[in-house]
């Protein structure tokens, strides 16, 4: 929407974050709710809540939490490719010239192309 009006540079922050791919650095949304169940909308549980420093919380909450959360977020047509590589350096491409590209993650890809179906290149 934000690219068919353009508008997107007069939608706030947090419509933005949604809209693209971006990346949180700090502490997570479930800052200290991590125990709580939360649902999607499609009714499946949200189940990644932690990370190696929250779950801290559990035994030294002093060093669970930074106190802070960025979001950095990134337009799909400035993505070259998101690869997420394992401990053994196996990479995983998640995204690729601004498409998913992992298998199961292509509808994903509808909106982006319904922007571009409708005369608007992202």
């Amino acid at each position: 929407m934000g690219k068919k009006y353009g508008i997107s540079h007069k939608l706030p922050i947090l419509i933005a974050e949604k809209t693209g791919p971006h990346f949180a650095i700090g502490d997570t949304c479930y800052k200290m709710s991590e125990e709580n169940r939360v649902y999607n909308p499609n009714g499946k549980e949200v189940m990644a809540k932690d990370n190696s420093y929250s779950i801290l919380r559990k035994t030294d909450v002093e060093k669970a939490y930074f106190g802070c959360h960025t979001d950095i977020t990134i337009p799909y047509e400035q993505l070259g490719e998101i690869t997420v590589y394992t401990t053994e350096g196996i990479g995983t491409t998640i995204i690729k010239n601004g498409r998913f590209v992992l298998e199961g993650t292509q509808v994903l890809n509808k909106p982006l192309d319904a922007c571009e179906n409708d005369g608007k290149m992202l």
